[in-house]
């Protein structure tokens, strides 16, 4: 089995790291490019294999999507222009791998597309995730969707015969923000204007606001009622536009995470302190366990300390950096409780159980529950990690190769999906980075 062996650097990390750009925004640049009349261009997008994944579905649907590097060496960007009037809508398969995010949006657009008979699938994990909630509202709103395999889940054939009717339906907001963000994202695509209303509470908030921001930056108003309900305006269209994605919060957090661990300190560059990403708000958990924090105008810096403490989490508004403060966790003194992880069962894995399996192997005890997890810090000692194809899990427990010898990574590849440099990033700060056979 392949593996990345860490070892902690000689001396205190002190760098700056620039953060590769948002996988969340992308994904909804490309999408809103998709159906926008004329050619946009994303700058500073995400190279991870989840943006490669969709990419790779629009260029079957007849959307154009290249590569263009900056002459400036700031990074990629991606030119994306829409079908031509008149082409042959897509029929046949596409498979989209473990991109979670993709299938959900393609989902929303396939049904939108008049004429288009598709099947979606997924790797093996992607057809237990569930996508009910998402293709009971696009049935009332008129699409014809089959389940493949089991009920409720991916693989599915959507067969779109005329254009989705618009109006109003009801969903469940405690479910995935997802489902709501690919309604909302391809509403324009809609003959009627769309209205959603929320039934229970509406969870990862900061994923909703992302889209609205996304939405507006595209040249359509959404209206959001106290997130109780949302609506698009009559005649939604969206512009070509030159998109600037912002940089990835939940993958500076990794970067974060290194100096609060090690006692050291690092500044991560290409990222918004006033972002619309909840994870943006990760260096405010490390500031309660005991770090600074400094913020700049596109930067933010966190400097640990040689005494971290546990504190109470809701993560219900960043869920992608449950895993992050939980290995953080085994290092500080006390508890930490981590709360509002009620979508963590049905991520890449069950991120809750591998947390706590994981912690076990390193002599950290913890307590699980349906959508909490108490890490009772100590000394955590090496170990060889299972990461369940899942690069949350690869990127979380790495964090410790700052300051314990021994801690194997295994699979290590799974990165790719969100942060491909990031073993490259981790070994520009002094850790070693070993490849293992």
């Amino acid at each position: 089995m392949r593996s990345i062996l860490l070892s902690p650097p000689t001396s205190p990390i002190h760098g700056t790291a620039a953060i590769p750009g948002s996988k969340s925004y992308t994904n909804r640049g490309l999408l809103m490019a998709a159906q926008a009349q004329g050619r946009s261009r994303l700058q500073h997008a995400s190279n991870s294999s989840d943006i490669e994944a969709m990419a790779a579905a629009l260029r079957k649907l007849g959307v154009s999507v290249t590569e263009e590097t900056s002459r400036d060496g700031t990074g990629s960007s991606l030119i994306v222009e829409p079908p031509s009037s008149g082409s042959q809508p897509y029929q046949g398969e596409i498979d989209i791998g473990p991109a979670g995010t993709t299938m959900r949006f393609l989902t929303a657009l396939c049904a939108a597309i008049p004429g288009i008979d598709v099947v979606l699938r997924g790797s093996e994990r992607m057809h237990v995730r569930p996508i009910q909630e998402l293709v009971e509202a696009l049935r009332s709103l008129g699409a014809d969707i089959e389940y493949l395999g089991t009920l409720g889940c991916p693989p599915l054939r959507i067969r779109s015969r005329q254009q989705l009717r618009g109006g109003s339906v009801r969903m469940d907001g405690s479910v995935s923000s997802q489902f709501i963000s690919a309604l909302l994202l391809t509403a324009p695509l809609h003959r009627e204007p769309l209205s959603i209303e929320i039934a229970g509470e509406q969870i990862s908030k900061s994923y909703i606001d992302m889209t609205f921001q996304s939405v507006a930056d595209f040249g359509v108003s959404l209206r959001n009622d106290s997130y109780r309900r949302y609506s698009s305006p009559e005649g939604a269209r969206f512009g070509a536009r030159q998109y600037e994605v912002e940089g990835d919060a939940s993958g500076a957090s990794y970067l974060w995470g290194l100096a609060a661990v090690s006692g050291g300190s690092v500044t991560v560059t290409n990222v918004n302190p006033r972002s619309a990403q909840g994870d943006i708000q990760f260096p405010r958990l490390l500031a309660q366990m005991g770090c600074t924090v400094a913020e700049g105008t596109r930067s933010v810096t966190v400097t640990g300390t040689q005494k971290l403490r546990g504190i109470e989490a809701d993560m219900s508004n960043m869920p992608d950096t449950a895993q992050t403060l939980a290995v953080i966790a085994a290092v500080a003194e006390g508890s930490t409780t981590i709360t509002g992880l009620s979508t963590l069962r049905v991520k890449e894995t069950d991120r809750i159980a591998a947390l706590h399996n994981e912690l076990a192997k390193l002599g950290i005890r913890s307590e699980p529950g349906p959508d909490f997890l108490v890490v009772h810090g100590g000394t955590p000692h090496g170990a060889s990690i299972a990461t369940y194809e899942d690069h949350r899990m690869a990127m979380s427990f790495a964090m410790l190769g700052a300051r314990i010898d021994g801690i194997a990574i295994e699979e290590p590849h799974v990165v790719e999906k969100s942060f491909p440099s990031f073993w490259q990033v981790i070994g520009s700060f002094g850790i070693g980075v070993t490849e293992t056979l």
